[in-house]
């Protein structure tokens, strides 16, 4: 049985922003974004689920059945568009890890030998011994901050960019069944008219 995400709005045409000029690689109307994080958000929140339906629920009168397919198929499209541009943010996001832990792993093995030469003289008892510490301390924090950039792209950042991929694509997909009269409150998106 798939997902099941509701969105309450006072008429189909509230899903889109037609104040905004499309940007590429969308030619349509924009979804309203409001509406869009909404729908990505609730859809995350469902990622056990393999299918994922969304369910429009209008206050106002119907739509015609030809308006209603005009509206699923360009919600589809538009997901698919923003699906292929997180798909394209979490490649670059790759490389430039992998390129950004190319240059670091050299940089960190001459830090780690540094500080390891450093680190053998610390049981000394001259005064030298403290600026030895201080010094192995630097190396040692140089090694972290080389190494937790590229880190956080690859692990992290690559985490949550998947995550939207997979949100964006399930949505590309999704069933899209309109209701009309609103049955209770309901999940609200916040007001598109707010920035």
């Amino acid at each position: 049985m798939p997902g099941r995400v509701e969105v309450h709005l006072p008429g189909p045409e509230a899903l889109f922003d037609r104040r905004t000029a499309p940007t590429y690689p969308h030619t349509g109307p924009l979804v309203e974004r409001s509406v869009g994080r909404f729908l990505v958000d609730a859809t995350r929140e469902q990622r056990g689920q393999r299918e994922i339906e969304v369910v429009i629920v209008s206050d106002g009168p119907a739509i015609a059945p030809s308006a209603e397919e005009d509206t699923r198929n360009h919600l589809h499209r538009y997901f698919a568009n923003e699906a292929e541009l997180a798909a394209l943010d979490q490649r670059v996001n790759r490389s430039e890890g992998l390129g950004s832990l190319r240059y670091s792993i050299p940089l960190t093995l001459v830090a780690l030998l540094l500080a390891g030469l450093f680190y053998t003289q610390l049981g000394s008892a001259s005064g030298v011994g403290y600026l030895e510490a201080l010094t192995y301390l630097v190396f040692i924090t140089i090694v972290w901050v080389l190494l937790w950039d590229p880190l956080e792209m690859l692990l992290f950042d690559s985490y949550l960019l998947r995550l939207r991929v997979r949100a964006l694509r399930k949505l590309a997909r999704a069933r899209v069944t309109f209701t009309y009269g609103s049955t209770g409150p309901g999940p609200l998106p916040e007001d598109p008219h707010t920035p």
